[in-house]
């Protein structure tokens, strides 16, 4: 049932997309019922065997209309109850987590004690001299990828295609000759090419997940029945019928990558092109869509993805890395400081630590991307 809902997804969201917005959409789609079905024609007697009797055509649409307002409203429901179940969960993960947090700051009491013991004095009147932690004898730690990665987020996710098995290079677009940057840029900004490329008989574009293959057709090619689309999961046929109805090969071609053929959908824009919408069955970027046309470079194309395409650990994991990179900028603590200077808030004016009676001061110790704690002379 779920796949034959979405079957027409692909020519209707190539509508929307050419529309812009809901309504126009919706102008179009009653707009074809209008010219091409009875839709609109009210029956006047019942012997008439065309139209819908007075308010039958209205009371269709508002039945369908209604049946999906209720589906959203048992997709909000679901959603709500989803959310309070996770929030019962975090909820038992902080008790958790503020158990073992009570340990931890113990702990660190036991640590500043031990540390210090032969630094302080039984005079009450001095002040305890300042110690280090243990861990403050090591070295900050060298930053693995994880922690460049944490230096510089973006708003969206870079993936490269490793299929090719090139070796990474460093970025030659201040070699590339100027006429093929001014051709590469004028394809990435139109949206049949973009990513993509322009050929002698198609276009086609890419995201992660999607290829779309724009097959041009002459202008007496206006109908669905005056083309023949096979697509299968590693091949694409395109024929056009001729004057004297035999037909002829637009593209009879291999696929680079295999597709989910079942997924896959094809519209006519009459006169323009036959548009195939095709599913990747691996997110990866292709370097073409056919085996016999030349690769694009893939490290010239756009290779974001938006945050809302990745899951709820993803995201907020880039989130983090975010915020982390704004409070570095402003010189404020990152997340990770922020949590060891609330341990070591709690630690340091405890009973039995060293510093106890003394003003907490972060400035006095900073902390590295690993968690090591470490103290200035």
């Amino acid at each position: 049932m779920a796949s034959d809902a979405i079957k027409y997804d692909g020519a209707l969201l190539a509508i929307l997309q050419n529309e812009g917005k809901v309504a126009p959409f919706l102008d179009v789609v009653l707009g074809f019922l209008y010219r091409r079905t009875d839709f609109f024609r009210v029956m006047k007697k019942d012997t008439d065997k065309l139209g819908f009797p007075p308010g039958v055509a209205f009371k269709l649409l508002e039945n369908i209309f209604k049946k999906y307002e209720s589906l959203s409203k048992q997709d909000y429901l679901k959603a709500e109850k989803l959310k309070e179940s996770r929030e019962k969960e975090n909820e038992g993960k902080h008790e958790l987590m503020e158990t073992e947090e009570e340990k931890s700051n113990k702990n660190n009491t036991d640590l500043l004690t031990t540390e210090n013991e032969g630094n302080c004095t039984t005079d009450s009147n001095q002040t305890a001299e300042q110690a280090s932690l243990p861990v403050s004898h090591h070295e900050p730690m060298e930053r693995g990828p994880k922690d460049t990665e944490e230096e510089s987020p973006s708003h969206s996710v870079k993936q490269r295609d490793t299929a090719s098995g090139a070796k990474p290079k460093e970025d030659d677009e201040d070699n590339e000759d100027p006429e093929q940057a001014r051709q590469r840029r004028a394809l990435q900004a139109n949206p049949l090419t973009y990513n993509g490329a322009e050929r002698d008989s198609y276009f086609w574009s890419q995201s992660i997940t999607e290829a779309d293959v724009r097959v041009k057709v002459q202008k007496s090619i206006v109908k669905g029945k005056q083309v023949k689309v096979d697509i299968k999961k590693k091949h694409i046929t395109v024929k056009k019928q001729e004057d004297d109805g035999s037909w002829t090969d637009l593209v009879n071609n291999e696929l680079t990558w295999e597709i989910n053929s079942e997924e896959s959908v094809w519209t006519l824009s009459p006169g323009e092109f036959v548009h195939i919408n095709l599913e990747k069955k691996q997110e990866r970027w292709w370097e073409n869509v056919f085996v016999d046309e030349p690769k694009i470079n893939t490290r010239k194309i756009d290779c974001s993805r938006p945050m809302t395409d990745l899951d709820d650990e993803a995201q907020a994991k880039i989130e983090e890395m975010m915020y982390n990179q704004r409070q570095k900028q402003l010189g404020l603590p990152q997340s990770h400081e922020s949590k060891t200077q609330e341990m070591l808030r709690k630690a340091w004016d405890a009973e039995g630590s060293p510093f106890k009676g003394q003003p907490f001061d972060p400035g006095q110790f900073s902390v590295d991307p690993s968690g090591v704690v470490n103290f200035k002379d």
